[in-house]
């Protein structure tokens, strides 16, 4: 039986939040953050992993399956997706996400599948290649090619290697300036959260980063770079496109936001290290402990977003 899509009047139609979660742009660093800022609501979250055509057509199955009471609890759709979720509620949606340079996105990406093993660090990555000999890791094949651009556009997941092509590029910027209510920036993170409180009413939380790839974990070549950069030209204009529209909306804040900008990345320096010194007493006294999936710090070192 389908749900009859027609929203009853008592049906609450204050706006979800769908957060658009693209690899490598800090998203598991924001984690907590969404649990903090909405205690009160159910969090539906994709689980894909992987982005596949199968699966994703199965997060819309369990989307669409979702009673009245349920899609009143959820507060907050999360996870990796393409755009379009939207689609599938009665009710208004806005969405949030963060995007990062596209090559040291790529770089990332790349640096995080050798380290899970899902490819070897001698693994040949080919250029002359049609897929760059990624086939055995499709996910990152996907994400390499202007993934940013594809996940904005809504392109379907099992969009070829090399298929992203201008028209995918005009739709992200279209459903970044119609359908998104934020979009970060990994680079600025700390100053994207303060924005994050005043565009969608988030409050002041510190935060340790999360699911952060050493950079040593594999080198890449000055070539096989410039090679990313030339492929990812449309996610590279898409980045462009953000970055301005980001300028633009600190300017609007002006003083009063540098100046909480300042504040906050002092507290969230010191928060950063307690975190690190309880785990590390924890350690010590044998007790089990989890600890953010990150590097450990160089004296002097702040980390303040995912890697």
């Amino acid at each position: 039986m389908h749900l009859d899509r027609t929203i009853p009047r008592a049906l609450n139609q204050s706006p979800k939040i769908i957060f658009l979660h693209i690899h490598k742009t800090a998203g598991m660093s924001l984690r907590g953050l969404f649990v903090k800022n909405y205690r009160d609501g159910r969090h539906f979250n994709t689980n894909l992993l992987e982005m596949t055509a199968p699966g994703w057509e199965e997060c819309r199955r369990r989307v669409r399956a979702l009673s009245w009471e349920e899609l009143e609890s959820h507060q907050v759709f999360k996870g990796h997706m393409p755009f379009g979720l939207h689609e599938l509620l009665p009710m208004p949606a806005r969405y949030i996400t963060f995007l990062r340079e596209p090559v040291a996105r790529a770089l990332s990406h790349y640096r995080m599948a050798c380290r899970k093993n899902e490819l070897s660090a001698d693994h040949p990555v080919d250029p002359s290649r049609p897929d760059w000999n990624l086939g055995c890791c499709p996910t990152l094949a996907r994400s390499i090619d202007n993934g940013q651009t594809r996940a904005l556009a809504g392109a379907e997941p099992d969009l070829p290697f090399g298929g992203c092509n201008a028209e995918h590029l005009r739709k992200a910027k279209k459903n970044l300036d119609t359908h998104f209510e934020f979009v970060g920036l990994t680079e600025h993170f700390d100053l994207s959260l303060l924005l994050l409180g005043r565009v969608c009413g988030w409050k002041w939380h510190f935060y340790v980063p999360d699911n952060v790839t050493p950079r040593k974990s594999a080198s890449v070549s000055a070539k096989m770079e410039e090679s990313i950069r030339t492929l990812n030209s449309f996610d590279l204009e898409l980045y462009r496109y953000a970055k301005e529209h980001f300028r633009l909306l600190v300017a609007k804040y002006g003083l009063k936001l540098r100046l909480e900008h300042a504040t906050f990345r002092t507290g969230n320096a010191i928060h950063q290290r307690l975190h690190i010194w309880r785990h590390a007493r924890k350690e010590r006294k044998g007790k089990p402990v989890r600890p953010a999936m990150r590097p450990k710090l160089e004296p002097g070192e702040t980390a303040t977003r995912s890697v």
